[in-house]
């Protein structure tokens, strides 16, 4: 796993490495200043102590020195931090882009198995914490590892002795951070995964806000997320519990040490073995020395939030997506014939949801598959569209064996209309013109007449431009369905997938969906699916699908096929 960190974390330095360095350089160039500071104070100190009588040229122009190396450092400093904060915004959207696309990619059961919640909190916490960690935290380890070496080199140069005295807090504090931190791992990882049981709870109660209503769930909804919380509450305290007895901790450490250090100067100092230039610089020295460490024991909390958030980001990216169908050719469906071949299914270490199917489905022809709710109706028509693949048997469209074409060029000849019509918070005409690359508003309404929509559209205010609300709220069930059968059409496909067609509509128009639809219908190869054997006046072919296997009740004649 520390493995798969560092590759993951050498990618995002390859990516960024120009404001990497960059950002380096600038906290290098800082660090050198901060360095130099302390050895001119203490040597141009002595100007001072062999001039006793007053202030003179000399002596401004030393303080002129030390003013302009403040200004400088403040300055480098300005530029550092504008640059981390740049950075990090850069590493947060190169990430956020990087795992949306593999997260579009990942095979429809992954979204059947996985919490949106868990979803966007990958995308939004676990992002952050790993973007902060690698502008900022990282960042700055480059400069207090080069201030800890620096100045131990310099207090080396200058008194070998006090210099391990002081260098002795250095394995110290390494010590007092694997003792009181060995309990900070699990803490940061379950605190993540809280954080992301919360996001999802509140994200599944929005999207379900009608039913909570429905049922009088309000209360009972506060409570479960309250606890939540309090959960991530109870993590936190335990984490920052942690992280606040490592601060105070590495001062007390640093405190004894300057004093031991202070000691042993005067010590030297009076022995006649360290002149004051050298006393003020090794003073200035040890307080420089004991900054960094106090940033490495935040540092550690750092890593362990990170370690737990990094967990989480590398099991998703480890989940396989959909084959990568670069070698794969392109499926022509001119005519739309569909054919399933001994097609068999089943979801992971369930029973087989259909065995050994086949049937032969003529171009521009209808066919409706009936059957019982749960009986593998949808996951029919989900094989065709190569959301999944069957386990045995192959699937052919127009002669062409669909496993060895890519699922883009599948997808691009078929319009599905699911039971459950997604929309997109947008316009109708958003949503209509959704897939197609350039939208011809003169297609969108042929599309919307086809799909009888374009009466009900102009009888709104906005018409075209009315907002549907988040996933269509705004819209009844029926006016949902035909605006996604509006989206299938505007696609031109050859095969038309039809998922409880009349299941949004009321009697009449149930009644008409026949008279409504048959002739469009000629114009595809249409495949309809419900648990209501009543529509098979409208298909020329008719299946009842029932334990796994599809039996064909009726082949109706009545366009003359």
């Amino acid at each position: 796993m520390n493995r798969l960190r560092l590759r993951y974390a050498k990618r995002v330095f390859n990516e960024q490495r120009v404001a990497f360095l960059a950002v380096i350089a600038l906290m290098i160039a800082e660090t050198a200043v901060s360095l130099s500071i302390p050895y001119l104070i203490g040597k141009q100190s002595k100007l001072f102590i062999d001039n006793p009588g007053g202030l003179g040229l000399i002596h401004y122009q030393m303080v002129a020195v030390w003013i302009g190396l403040f200004g400088m450092q403040a300055l480098l400093r300005f530029f550092s931090s504008f640059q981390v904060n740049v950075l990090g915004a850069r590493i947060m959207a190169s990430l956020s882009c990087r795992l949306y696309d593999h997260i579009q990619m990942l095979p429809i059961q992954y979204f059947k198995n996985t919490k949106r919640g868990d979803v966007i909190s990958m995308l939004t916490n676990d992002l952050a914490i790993v973007s902060y960690f690698a502008s900022s935290v990282f960042t700055n380890l480059v400069p207090n590892m080069l201030i800890l070496i620096g100045t131990g080199v310099l207090m080396y140069l200058i008194d070998p002795l006090i210099t391990l005295a002081i260098c002795t807090l250095g394995p110290l504090v390494y010590l007092v951070l694997k003792l009181v931190g060995r309990n900070m791992h699990p803490i940061a990882k379950a605190l993540v995964q809280r954080q992301a049981d919360s996001i999802a709870h509140a994200s599944e109660n929005i999207g379900a806000i009608s039913l909570v209503k429905a049922f009088n769930r309000e209360s009972s909804e506060s409570r479960k997320f309250r606890m939540h919380n309090e959960e991530i509450l109870t993590l936190r305290s335990k984490q920052f519990r942690l992280q606040a007895m490592l601060a105070p901790m590495v001062q007390f450490l640093s405190s004894v040490c300057v004093l031991v250090v202070v000691l042993l100067c005067y010590l030297k100092f009076q022995a006649g073995d360290l002149v004051v230039s050298d006393l003020i610089s090794l003073l200035l020295y040890g307080f420089i020395f004991t900054r960094p460490l106090s940033s490495l024991a935040s540092l550690y909390g750092q890593v362990q939030q990170t370690t737990g958030a990094t967990s989480r980001l590398l099991d998703i990216y480890h989940l396989q997506g959909e084959s990568d169908e670069r070698e794969l050719v392109a499926l022509v469906a001119s005519e739309g014939s569909v054919e399933f071949k001994n097609v068999s299914f089943s979801y992971k270490s369930n029973a087989p949801l259909l065995k050994q199917l086949s049937f032969f489905l003529p171009a521009k022809s209808s066919m409706l598959i009936w059957g019982k709710n749960g009986g593998g109706k949808t996951t029919l028509l989900h094989l065709l569209m190569r959301f999944y693949e069957p386990q045995e048997g192959a699937i052919y469209i127009d002669g062409q064996n669909i496993s060895s074409t890519s699922s883009s060029s599948v997808r691009a000849c078929i319009g599905m209309v699911s039971q459950d019509v997604l929309l997109v918070n947008g316009s109708i005409f958003d949503n209509i013109v959704y897939g197609v690359g350039q939208p011809d508003h003169k297609k969108v309404i042929e599309a919307a007449k086809q799909a009888r929509l374009h009466q009900l559209i102009k009888a709104l205010p906005q018409g075209y431009d009315t907002p549907v609300g988040e996933e269509g709220i705004k819209l009844s069930g029926g006016q949902r369905q035909r605006v996604a059968l509006a989206r299938a059409l505007l696609r031109k496909p050859t095969i038309l997938l039809l998922d409880e067609p009349t299941s949004m509509l009321d009697e009449s128009a149930r009644a008409n969906f026949k008279n409504e639809f048959e002739t469009l219908f000629s114009h595809y190869t249409v495949i309809m699916i419900s648990h209501d054997p009543s529509l098979d006046n409208v298909a020329d072919y008719v299946g009842e699908l029932s334990h796994g296997v599809l039996s064909m009740k009726s082949v109706s004649n009545l366009k003359g096929r």
